[in-house]
């Protein structure tokens, strides 16, 4: 139950004469809730950046936007992980990663011609 819930809760057993539950002195996040890091990727006669660095476990999406109408650059594959997007000129598309291993895992466009890679470290 979130911090907010409990508040109301208290609220209310208060105002019928029920007991109220101790407040813990820290409150816990939420598990449910993580912080996602987003990198913008420009695509313009290749990726920009073409190398993204994240640790093992982090929570990445990528954003692409692409500036140039050539066909080359109309989608992005992640073959590793069986993701292929159309990326629609001057129209940003978020791709949320999944939780990564270690490892060099490749992007590139539709027709193999451009790549990219993103480099997962271990967490240490």
């Amino acid at each position: 139950m979130n911090l907010f819930k409990r508040i109301l809760t208290m609220a209310g057993l208060s105002l019928v004469g029920g007991a109220v539950p101790a407040i813990p002195a820290v409150a816990q996040a939420d598990s449910s809730h993580h912080q996602v890091r987003e990198i913008e990727v420009i695509v313009q006669g290749g990726y920009t950046p073409s190398r993204i660095e994240v640790v093992e476990g982090e929570h990445v999406q990528l954003r692409f936007v692409r500036k140039e109408s050539g066909g080359c650059t109309r989608e992005v594959v992640f073959p590793a992980l069986g993701i292929r997007k159309e990326l629609p000129e001057g129209q940003p598309v978020v791709i949320h990663l999944p939780e990564l291993k270690a490892g060099e895992y490749e992007f590139k466009c539709g027709m193999n011609m451009i790549k990219g890679k993103v480099i997962v470290r271990a967490r240490s």
